[in-house]
C-alpha cells in the first residue's frame, strides 16, 4: 500500500522571539501563513523484517535519524501501539535551511498520514503533544490553516484570511542554521522592535495591506543579515521597488513579498541572478 501526501510549506509574517526558557527553547509568538509550494511525500507500508527508512530525489537531504519525518515515525511509535514499518519517499520542492519549514512539513505529513494508515485513530490534542516534541513549526504543519502560533510555536490560534495573496520567495544559495541565527539572536545587545501580532491578525481578517505591511517584523532579522547578507540586499531591495508587504521568512534565508498583482511579482523576479537565488513563485492556500 502506498500513501500519497503534500507538506505545504509556509511563511511567517511577522515572527517575535523573546527569552530562552529553561527548556532551552525559545518563547515565540508569531503569524504562519501556509503556501501552495509543497514536497509530496510517499509512503510505502514495508514486510515486517524490515526497518523504516526515508529517501529522496534531493541528494542534499539528509535521509538518517536526524531527518524530522524519522523522528515523527519514531515519535508515533513510542506514542502508540504502532508495529509498521514504512519506506519514505521525499519529492523535494520547498528550499531547505529558508525558513520555510521544509522538514517541519514533512514531519506533519509522516504523521498525518500514518495516523490515517495504521487507524490510530489519534486525536487533534495527541497530534499537536507529539508535534511538539519534534520541532517548532510541526504542529501548525499538521493543518495548513493560518495560525498565531505561540509558545515553542505549538500553541495554535486560528484565524481566516480574508483575501489570497501571490507570494515571491527569493532564497539566496546560502541557507541559515536555525540554531546559529537564535544564538546569535541571545547575544545581541539591543532586541528588535517586536510586531503588534494582535492588529496584524485584525488587518489579516480584514484585507488592510497597508497594516500588515507596518508590522511585519522579525526578531531574527538582524543575526540572519549578519550570516548571510544577500538578505538585506533582497529586502531592500523588495521594499524600494513598492513592495511593502515583503519581509524574512522564520530564521532565513528566504525572503518574501505579498502582493495581489500576479505579473508585478512575475516581473521583480526577473530582477535577481538565479544562479544567485533560488526563486519561487507561489500563492496562500
Amino acid at each position: 500500500m502506498v500513501f500519497t501526501i503534500k507538506a505545504y510549506a509556509k511563511i511567517n509574517l511577522a515572527l517575535n522571539v523573546f527569552e530562552k526558557m529553561d527548556d532551552g527553547y525559545h518563547d515565540v509568538d508569531m503569524i504562519s501563513i501556509p503556501l501552495a509550494l509543497h514536497d509530496v511525500l510517499e509512503l510505502e507500508t514495508l514486510p515486517k523484517d524490515y526497518d523504516t527508512y526515508i529517501t529522496s530525489d534531493d541528494e542534499d537531504l539528509p535521509t538518517d535519524e536526524s531527518n524530522l519525518s524519522y523522528k515523527a515515525y519514531l515519535t508515533l511509535k513510542k506514542a502508540t501501539s504502532l508495529k509498521s514499518r514504512y519506506l519514505i519517499h521525499i519529492h523535494k520542492k520547498i528550499p531547505m535551511q529558508a525558513g520555510l519549514a521544509g522538514g517541519s512539513a514533512d514531519a506533519a505529513a509522516v504523521i498525518n498520514a500514518i495516523n490515517k494508515m495504521a487507524k490510530l485513530k489519534l486525536n487533534d490534542e495527541q497530534l499537536i503533544d507529539m508535534a511538539k516534541t519534534i520541532g517548532g513549526d510541526v504542529a501548525f504543519c499538521l493543518f495548513n490553516h493560518a495560525a498565531r502560533c505561540q509558545g515553542i510555536g505549538g500553541d495554535l490560534s486560528f484565524f481566516n484570511l480574508k483575501r489570497r495573496y501571490h507570494v515571491l520567495l527569493i532564497k539566496p544559495n546560502q541557507g541559515v542554521s536555525t540554531a546559529q541565527a537564535y544564538h546569535d539572536f541571545d547575544n545581541l545587545e539591543t532586541k528588535p522592535e517586536t510586531s503588534n501580532i494582535e492588529r496584524m491578525i485584525e488587518a489579516l481578517e480584514n484585507g488592510n495591506d497597508k497594516v500588515i505591511a507596518e508590522e511585519m517584523k522579525n526578531s531574527l532579522y538582524e543575526p540572519a543579515c549578519a550570516l548571510v547578507p544577500e538578505i538585506k540586499e533582497v529586502l531592500t531591495t523588495l521594499k524600494n521597488d513598492g513592495f511593502a508587504m515583503s519581509m524574512m521568512s522564520g530564521s532565513g534565508s528566504t525572503v518574501f513579498a505579498l502582493s495581489r498583482d500576479y505579473n508585478a511579482l512575475l516581473q521583480e523576479s526577473h530582477k535577481f541572478d538565479k544562479s544567485k537565488f533560488k526563486i519561487v513563485l507561489t500563492q496562500t492556500l
